[in-house]
């Protein structure tokens, strides 16, 4: 990503009263976290079994996925493609991964596993022994998990974007080439590929990883005023909006109906769609004060921040609520706040109690090379 020029004072206290400033690789963006949070939620309310008509017919899940996977791609951009592809960035980088998504992921895998020979057929993550193992290898299907597996699948193929930076001449632009044929042919298979592979997805998170260079120059460029983000992020509500509307597709007429056995690929496989969702995350990556006040609440944010755990667990305790009839004896919108509030606390608990120490004592004990020298030299001499 290319580096802005130095400037004279003058020069850059004009461009920051003009532009937003340049937020470095590593700064936190809270309103993306607001974001994350938002459409976690939306994942929530597609699988809420009483939902009034009106949203039932609104892709919220898929809508939910959509954007998880722009971001994904984003901020994989975002963070790494501006340094060097070394060992020691990789090795952080892959640390980084699997911190964020095993511990967590391989608990409730787990304990479904166990808890499916207790509670029966009923039970929403019942799974046999051959479920598990494809879950644990990131390539089951079993409910909301089906999308963990081409998120970390990504991760790896990512290494494959990140080295394009460091190479030089001829060798660059043939690998540039090779990337946009491996894109394009992501999408042009996509309705046929089986969706726990991550080729499937790949354009939607190559779309992010774009938005993410694209980010960077027009910062470079000084082109994102106030204003100009503030109407992006106004183009983003609409967007949010049209994401919602229950259409098979939208523009695009690519595929032949009778060729897509699957009608939930029609959503992935729409290229406006993926265009939405990208503006979205290009636009909240940026700080307004209508943006802040929705997205930067910290609420919001502490959501965003368990937004896995309320992927994970929301099925559960969904299935909780219609086991004790909360559904029939209350009406559609209460019981719908009340099941959302209960995934919500128990996501944070688990995000507070489990996940985040998990994800800090494995990027801390694995992530740093002195680090892993002495723990490798205890382990060779205990």
């Amino acid at each position: 990503m290319p580096v802005p020029a130095a400037a004279s004072p003058t020069d850059r206290a004009t461009r920051q009263a003009a532009t937003l400033p340049t937020r470095a690789p590593r700064q936190h963006m809270s309103e993306l976290d607001g974001l994350r949070g938002l459409a976690a939620l939306s994942v929530v309310l597609s699988h809420l079994p009483n939902r009034a008509a009106e949203l039932a017919r609104s892709d919220f899940g898929a809508c939910g996925v959509l954007i998880f996977f722009v971001l994904s791609g984003f901020l994989m951009g975002h963070l790494y493609l501006q340094k060097p592809l070394t060992a020691d960035h990789a090795r952080k980088f892959v640390v980084s991964r699997v911190a964020r998504i095993v511990p967590l992921y391989y608990t409730v895998v787990v304990l479904a596993f166990i808890a499916s020979h207790w509670l029966g057929e009923g039970f929403t993550y019942r799974m046999d022994a051959a479920q598990l193992a494809r879950l644990l290898s990131f390539t089951g299907s079993l409910s909301v998990f089906w999308s963990v597996g081409p998120e970390f699948q990504f991760y790896f193929f990512f290494l494959c974007v990140w080295l394009i930076p460091s190479l030089h001449g001829r060798l660059r632009w043939l690998s540039m080439l090779a990337l946009m044929a491996v894109v394009a042919l992501s999408y042009v298979t996509s309705p046929y590929t089986p969706g726990v592979l991550f080729f499937s997805k790949l354009h939607i998170f190559m779309a992010g990883v774009g938005v993410a260079v694209l980010r960077g120059v027009l910062v470079e460029r000084a082109w994102l005023t106030q204003a100009r983000v503030r109407l992006l992020q106004g183009l983003s509500v609409l967007a949010i909006v049209a994401l919602l509307v229950p259409l098979e597709q939208m523009l695009l007429d690519v595929f032949p109906w009778k060729d897509v056995a699957d009608e939930s690929k029609w959503y992935y496989s729409d290229l406006p769609r993926t265009a939405m969702a990208a503006l979205i995350v290009l636009s909240f990556s940026f700080s307004t004060a209508p943006a802040k006040a929705v997205l930067g609440g910290r609420l919001v944010r502490e959501i965003g921040q368990a937004s896995f755990a309320i992927y994970l667990l929301h099925v559960p305790v969904i299935d909780l609520f219609e086991h004790q009839g909360i559904f029939v004896l209350v009406s559609p919108w209460l019981s719908g706040l009340l099941c959302t509030a209960a995934v919500i606390v128990l996501a944070m608990l688990v995000n507070r109690a489990f996940e985040a120490p998990a994800r800090r004592w494995i990027t801390q004990r694995f992530a740093q090379p002195e680090r892993v020298a002495a723990y490798a030299g205890s382990r060779g001499g205990s």
